[in-house]
């Protein structure tokens, strides 16, 4: 019997070291507190699409800070609870750590799995029902989120591929064409999901703030709209 799961792979917000590509125009207390909301309304998102999430966290010591992180901007997660599983991320690169939380949440029984990032805070829900249904009527073997830099929002896939991430160029315009190329050399179907967008540049944060014009974008991340209000530019 399938049991989906969405994987959210998420760094502990902390000065210095998150979000730091937005630094300037944001103060790096301030991109810490940003990702803590863009992590806590990834959690929101994964809880909604799939009855389990897994919380794959960075650094080591990292669980602390994210757990107080969706304390303080997600209430109605409680840390704790039962449908979060958390995992450290291990590997020397991100394919690594992606691939070594795949097999680890397979070998827990869980899947399809859909590993999203925590950098698109107004993400569509249907974006990732979409990948989770088609793997699970197998109409698909793995599912790609397209981002407009070239790489992916989040990857989705029916079982662990081994190789689907070698020699992937990571955060590069070319991330997203070689995940496919391997995917195709590993006989994998591919669904592409719709397109969207990462917050990682000053010019991402305007397009983010443009967007919260729309009532739907502010329920979809109501942590990261509370911080853009108390943050507007004067």
């Amino acid at each position: 019997m399938p049991r989906p799961a969405v994987i959210v792979m998420a760094k502990a917000p902390r000065p210095g070291g998150a979000k730091t590509r937005l630094v300037p125009p944001l103060t790096p207390a301030g991109a810490a507190e940003l990702a803590a909301c863009f992590f806590a309304d990834a959690v929101s998102l994964a809880l909604g699409a799939a009855e389990r999430t897994v919380v794959a966290y960075a650094p080591a010591g990292g669980r602390a800070a994210l757990e107080e992180a969706l304390r303080a901007e997600a209430p109605e997660v409680v840390a704790g609870d039962g449908r979060l599983l958390w995992l450290e991320q291990r590997g020397e690169d991100l394919g690594e750590r992606l691939a070594g939380v795949f097999e680890r949440a397979a070998g827990l029984g869980l899947g399809p799995l859909v590993a999203l990032g925590a950098d698109s805070p107004t993400l569509p829900p249907p974006n990732l029902s979409a990948a989770l249904e088609a793997l699970a009527d197998g109409r698909a073997d793995i599912a790609l989120g397209p981002t407009d830099d070239g790489g992916y929002y989040a990857v989705a896939l029916r079982a662990p591929a081994r190789g689907l991430f070698d020699a992937v160029e990571w955060s590069t315009p070319r991330a997203y064409a070689q995940t496919a190329r391997n995917a195709a050399r590993l006989g994998l179907r591919l669904l592409e999901l719709p397109r969207w967008y990462d917050v990682d540049t000053p010019a991402d944060l305007l397009r983010l703030r443009a967007e919260f014009a729309d009532e739907a974008a502010r329920r979809r991340a109501p942590a990261t709209y509370r911080w853009a209000l108390a943050h507007a530019p004067r």
